[in-house]
């Protein structure tokens, strides 16, 4: 039989010192950032039951979540999203209260990926959600807030991408073909496969959404994708999806961008689950997308509630990858009281130097011998020698040597 016992599960891994460093500085500048912006924080638990994410289905593959049952065999899941938790929450024990409603989250989500091998399948975020009110004014707030949590953290080295659903929505409706061309084609797009989407569009020649579809991969880049796009399909609410983006596209431009915004019209993923904006935070020297997001007006009605909500969340394990971690702090003074009586000295003597701002360590060896060597390998310069008198020595020379 195989054991597992020195090793973590797939998809997992443990964090030393300066990841552990590493991550708090996100985390700590994101929830500050959070807070000043009106933001209170939330949690939820990591257990939920499987109902609550059973109504967002097909928005959350039940392949990817982890389940279990509880004492009674109800059936759990471990937390694989934290927008529906948070949909949940408004709709029951945050009813009734004043819109909008501006949370924020820390907390770590669970999926599985059985086809990406070496892929994070437990995956620490801080993420908002602003629910309730005018839903352009609240989509310029978070994509702001968006834009502003990329710089801080990357030093501005950063791209943002911007799409809207409905312009992708609109062409797919009036395209003639069932639902399951219609999600492969967006899976096409998605993973920008030329070939194959030639291949799937091609007997539909005629058709301008299909031609439309065929070019909606290479629509990425500046202003100029909006004259491309209008061109190619201005039908069925398509353009009123591309005014929408385009004004707040010029509004971000307004509060000095510049080329760090981008839009992506084939940013199609997950085209059930938003309803308008789409969002998508990169870091330069990261291949994977940092933070998502997006407009879900759809959500908080599976729990009973009708409220527009955009949000985003942040990948915590990639974007501290950006942040250098703090040299180790190495204490000045290891404290030492040979005799066991003066234990109780000792830690009177910590506290008073812990006061003055001294970094210290307690010994917990019984010999000067292997307190100096220990002093020694950490780089500790000094021990303080605790008896009826405290004797300080540099750890370079062991006293009585």
């Amino acid at each position: 039989m195989r054991y597992y016992d020195k090793v973590t599960p797939d998809g997992t891994k443990d964090l030393l010192f300066g990841e552990c460093d590493q991550r708090s500085q996100v985390t700590k500048t994101l929830k500050d950032l959070f807070g000043a912006q009106g933001y209170r924080r939330v949690m939820t638990p990591a257990l939920e039951f499987y109902d609550v994410f059973g109504k967002a289905a097909k928005y959350l593959p039940k392949e990817t979540m982890y389940k279990l049952t509880d004492h009674k065999g109800r059936l759990m899941v471990l937390r694989p999203d934290c927008t529906v938790p948070a949909a949940r929450l408004a709709a029951t024990r945050l009813k009734g209260m004043p819109m909008p409603l501006r949370l924020f989250y820390n907390q770590n989500i669970y999926r599985m990926f059985p086809e990406l091998k070496g892929k994070s399948t437990e995956i620490n975020q801080v993420g908002i959600e602003l629910i309730g009110g005018v839903p352009l004014r609240s989509d310029l707030e978070v994509v702001e807030l968006a834009s502003r949590s990329l710089d801080i953290i990357s030093g501005g080295k950063y791209r943002l991408e911007l799409c809207h659903i409905g312009y992708f929505k609109a062409i797919m409706d009036s395209l003639d073909v069932d639902e399951d061309t219609k999600e492969d084609i967006r899976f096409q797009i998605e993973q920008k496969n030329y070939a194959s989407l030639t291949d799937m569009l091609g007997k539909y020649q005629d058709s301008r959404a299909a031609q439309a579809l065929l070019k909606l991969p290479r629509l990425f880049g500046g202003s100029e994708v909006f004259e491309k796009a209008y061109e190619l399909f201005d039908e069925n609410g398509a353009r009123e999806s591309l005014d929408y983006l385009k004004g707040i596209y010029e509004y971000l431009q307004t509060l000095g961008l510049g080329d760090k915004v981008i839009i992506d019209l084939g940013l199609v993923n997950l085209a059930e689950y938003y309803t308008d904006l789409i969002f998508r935070g990169y870091f330069r020297g990261i291949g994977e997308q940092v933070l998502s997001g997006g407009r879900y007006d759809t959500l908080i009605k599976e729990f009973g509630e009708d409220h527009c909500s955009v949000g985003f969340c942040i990948n915590v394990d990639l974007a501290s990858q950006k942040v250098q971690p703090m040299p180790e702090a190495i204490p000045e003074v290891l404290v030492f009281a040979p005799d066991m009586k003066f234990l109780s000295k000792a830690v009177h003597h910590r506290r008073t130097l812990e006061d003055q701002g001294v970094l210290t360590e307690n010994c917990v060896f019984d010999t000067m011998e292997e307190a100096f060597d220990y002093a020694k390998m950490r780089g500790i310069p000094k021990v303080h020698l605790v008896g009826e008198d405290i004797t300080v020595c540099l750890t370079r020379t062991t006293p009585g040597k």
